[in-house]
C-alpha cells in the first residue's frame, strides 16, 4: 500500500474535491451532487474515482438508490467539512478586516453559562475591542462540540459529553451546577413544601434532549430510584421556550440554578423543594486541542477565568 503524504496531497487535491465529498455525503446521489457543483455527472464521477485511486480505498459504497460513505469515507468527509469551514472562516475574516472590521469571534454556550459569567466576560472584552464582531450560539453541549470540531465555533463554554472527547478538545473547568425543578407560580404544586420525584413523574415535563448532560442527570436520578421516565414530555434546549411553556401549562422543568436567578426574581416561577441528582459536572472552557488561541479568544478565556473565581467566592459566601 502506497504511503500517503501531506505534501503530495496538497500538491494534488483541490477544493473542488472537498466540495464533491461534502455534497455527495449530503445528497447521497451523484447526479444531485454534480448539479450542486455545476459539473457534468461524468466529470464528478471521474473526480470521485481519482480520489479513491489516490487514497487507495472506496470512499462511497454504490447502492441502487444511494451512495453511502464507507467507514474510512466518513472520516474523509469529516476532514473535508473541517477544511472547507476553515477556508470559509478565513475568507469572511479577511473580508471583514478589509472593510475596517477587527475580526469575528464565534462562541458556543450552554444555557447554564449564558446568564451567568459569559455575558459579563463578553461585555468586558467588547469594552477593549469595540469593533470585534461576536456571535453567540446557545445550545446543548453535544451539538456545540460538533460545531467546535468542525471549526464552526472558536470556543465552547459547556461540558464534555463523552470520555473520548478529551482526545479532540482541551477542557478547563469553571463552575458546577445543581439542578432544580421549577414550575409556574400558578401551578398546583407551587405551594407544596415536601415532595418526591416519583410523584412528580406523573406530571408533564419539559426536558433537554437525551444526549444532553442535564437530561442524563435526570434519567440517572430516576434509574437510581427505580422510577420510570415520564412519557408526557416536550424536548427543547431553549431556556426561553421552557420558561414560556411553564407559564402557560401545568408542566415541570429541570433547569440549572443559575438560569433561574432572574425568572425567580420576577415572581412568576417557583422552585420546588427537590434537587435532582448530583450537581452537574463542572462546565468549562472547551477549545480544539493543539491549536493556539487567537488573541481575542485568549482574552475571552482570561475574562471567563476571572468571572468564575468571583462567582465561586460569592457562592461560598452565601453558603
Amino acid at each position: 500500500m502506497e504511503k500517503l503524504s501531506s505534501a503530495g496531497l496538497c500538491g494534488w487535491m483541490r477544493f473542488k474535491h472537498l466540495l464533491l465529498l461534502v455534497h455527495l455525503d449530503q445528497c447521497r446521489n451523484m447526479h444531485a451532487a454534480s448539479r450542486h457543483m455545476h459539473l457534468s455527472q461524468p466529470a464528478a464521477s471521474k473526480m470521485l474515482r481519482d480520489l479513491e485511486r489516490y487514497f487507495g480505498f472506496a470512499i462511497f459504497e454504490r447502492h441502487p438508490r444511494a451512495m453511502v460513505p464507507t467507514e474510512l469515507g466518513m472520516q474523509l468527509v469529516r476532514h473535508a467539512e473541517i477544511l472547507l469551514n476553515d477556508a470559509e472562516r478565513m475568507v469572511k475574516d479577511i473580508q471583514m478586516r478589509r472593510e475596517g472590521g477587527y475580526g469575528r469571534l464565534l462562541i458556543g454556550a450552554i444555557p447554564a453559562a449564558a446568564p451567568e459569567i459569559l455575558p459579563a466576560a463578553i461585555a468586558a472584552l467588547k469594552r477593549r475591542r469595540p469593533r470585534l464582531s461576536i456571535s453567540l450560539d446557545e445550545q446543548s453541549s453535544d451539538r456545540l462540540l460538533q460545531a467546535l470540531e468542525y471549526k464552526q465555533l472558536d470556543l465552547v463554554v459547556g461540558r464534555l459529553t463523552a470520555e473520548s472527547q478529551h482526545n479532540l478538545f482541551d477542557f478547563e473547568p469553571l463552575l458546577e451546577e445543581p439542578l432544580r425543578v421549577v414550575v409556574g407560580r400558578e401551578h398546583p404544586l407551587a405551594e407544596t413544601r415536601t415532595i418526591d420525584l416519583a410523584s412528580l413523574c406523573r406530571w408533564p415535563w419539559i426536558l433537554h434532549p437525551p444526549a444532553s448532560p442535564m437530561r442524563q442527570v435526570f434519567e440517572r436520578a430516576l434509574a437510581e430510584l427505580g422510577i420510570a421516565s415520564p412519557d408526557d414530555i416536550i424536548e427543547t434546549t431553549s431556556t426561553q421556550m421552557i420558561l414560556q411553556l411553564l407559564l402557560s401549562s401545568s408542566m415541570l422543568a429541570v433547569l440549572p440554578q443559575s438560569v433561574l436567578k432572574r425568572p425567580l426574581a420576577s415572581g412568576q416561577y417557583v422552585v420546588l423543594p427537590l434537587t435532582i441528582g448530583k450537581p452537574l459536572n463542572h462546565y468549562g472552557i472547551i477549545t480544539r486541542k493543539h491549536e493556539p488561541l487567537p488573541p481575542a479568544t485568549a482574552e475571552l478565556v482570561e475574562e471567563l477565568r476571572r468571572r468564575a473565581v468571583s462567582a465561586k467566592s460569592l457562592m461560598e459566601h452565601l453558603a
